[in-house]
């Protein structure tokens, strides 16, 4: 970091390079966001619904749990991780996001999206 000096004020480039850096994590957290929201599209949203109410015709089929409910709400990140990345608790329609090419860190950004549709509700 470079410091110099003017009459009475010293003055920073590392303040710019803060700056900078902060931009652009704010605009990291916004692409999560979006691509957990197109994820949640092309995974998630044909049994699930785009708004997580899970009125589906899968839901015909199999018992789909709406993602806005007061149960799923209570339940901890870890709880949804779980059910999300290795299938517990999905008797009708088991699936394991962990095992068919997902990372944990797309799995973590559902749940985050999914934790705004308990918001919409």
């Amino acid at each position: 970091m470079y410091i110099w000096r003017s009459r009475s004020h010293f003055h920073c480039k590392g303040g710019v390079l803060a700056v900078v850096a902060a931009f652009c994590l704010a605009l990291s957290g916004t692409s999560a966001a979006q691509d957990a929201k197109e994820l949640f599209s092309q995974k998630c949203a044909s049994c699930h619904a785009a708004d997580g109410s899970g009125h589906t015709a899968a839901n015909n089929k199999m018992k789909i749990p709406d993602l806005r409910s007061a149960r799923i709400k209570q339940l901890s990140d870890d709880e949804l991780y779980t059910a999300t990345a290795q299938g517990q608790s999905h008797e009708s329609y088991p699936h394991a996001f962990l095992h068919v090419g997902l990372t944990e860190k797309q799995i973590r950004d559902l749940i985050q999206y999914i934790r705004t549709f308990a918001d919409k509700k």
